[in-house]
């Protein structure tokens, strides 16, 4: 039986599965919600395959049907057959045959357009925010959310950046804070406007004065708060600042502020009459992107949002703007 942290394993992979949540929190990933399927699928082998030690066909594609029988949205699926092709992959780094589900054979998931707040929403929902009262239950949350929000617009950050941002790497005196394991695991240093750097300075000395946190954004544990709590009080303050979630079909995600900072400078960059061409590095080293076709995604959605601008974008950047549709925008 292996454990890690509160997660407990008892089926025949039970050595192997926690040996790759280790690994993967030992390269610095959180790594929560692949765990979380990574014990449901313990749990899937321990009631149907208790004595298999390694991933066969068999197993893996009953774990698949498990997910057709149930009817899983593709986008679901997929999160739940990727952490097992890639603890096949470990299995098979360690010289164990085991099969590896081809997860491009998956069905496509709907492309998601994103919900690019206007000037005005930005300004309910951060009100909204302001207005978060203090809890016995989370006595730091009224302190963090309003800092918390700003921080993913104004810096462009994906939510497990800012949950997981340390105490030790936010620079107060120089306002710049330092980004380390991000996706394709980036490090990156990540300037403060002057607005936020005074912001910052005022919530260390709430909340970091007399005890010195882990993290930057501390939870009653003293980890990483979970993105649930964070999804529960962004729904909260949608609705106090009436901006609508959008329904089923087309919910407005937390990662949305991040692609309303990209969108936003690239708004404002084309207003002021800036080189694109000369600004674009920039835009792609503050967010981390690992490849510039990140980035030129924005340049379709700024066009398509502002049709002045958009005029403007197609007569003098036609030939980087993708008005083709196939990248994955998760990645961005």
């Amino acid at each position: 039986m292996a454990n890690f942290n509160d997660l407990t394993f008892k089926s025949g992979l039970a050595g192997d599965i926690g040996g790759f949540i280790r690994l993967k929190h030992g390269l610095g990933n959180i790594y929560y919600g692949p765990s979380i399927v990574l014990k449901s699928f313990d749990q899937f082998c321990y009631e149907n395959f208790p004595n298999e030690s390694i991933l066969s066909k068999r197993i893996v594609m009953a774990w698949h049907q498990r997910g057709i029988n149930r009817y899983l949205s593709p986008k679901t699926l997929r999160l739940q057959m990727t952490p097992i092709c890639h603890l096949a992959k470990y299995q098979c780094d360690k010289g164990t045959t085991a099969y590896i589900f081809p997860i491009k054979t998956l069905p496509p998931e709907k492309r998601y357009t994103p919900h690019i707040y206007s000037n005005e929403e930005l300004i309910r929902f951060f009100n909204s925010t302001d207005s978060c009262h203090f809890s016995h239950q989370y006595p730091y949350r009224h302190l963090i959310m309003p800092l918390f929000f700003r921080l993913l617009y104004s810096c462009g950050l994906r939510v497990s950046e800012a949950t997981s941002l340390l105490t030790e790497n936010v620079d107060i005196e120089n306002g710049v804070i330092k980004i380390v394991g991000a996706k394709n695991s980036g490090e990156r240093l990540v300037p403060l406007s002057e607005d936020m750097q005074n912001r910052c300075t005022v919530y260390y000395k709430q909340v970091h004065s007399n005890e010195q946190h882990q993290y930057f954004f501390p939870s009653r544990t003293q980890e990483p708060i979970k993105y649930m709590n964070i999804y529960g009080n962004f729904r909260r303050f949608l609705r106090n600042a009436n901006i609508s979630h959008g329904g089923k079909n087309h919910q407005i995600r937390i990662h949305d502020f991040r692609h309303t900072f990209a969108v936003h400078c690239l708004r404002n960059w084309v207003k002021e009459g800036k080189d694109l061409n000369t600004c674009y590095p920039y835009l792609k080293a503050y967010m981390g992107h690992s490849l510039f076709r990140y980035t030129t995604y924005y340049l379709r959605i700024t066009a398509e949002i502002y049709p002045t601008i958009g005029q403007v974008l197609e007569d003098q950047y036609s030939d980087i703007i993708p008005f083709t549709v196939g990248d994955d925008h998760e990645n961005f």
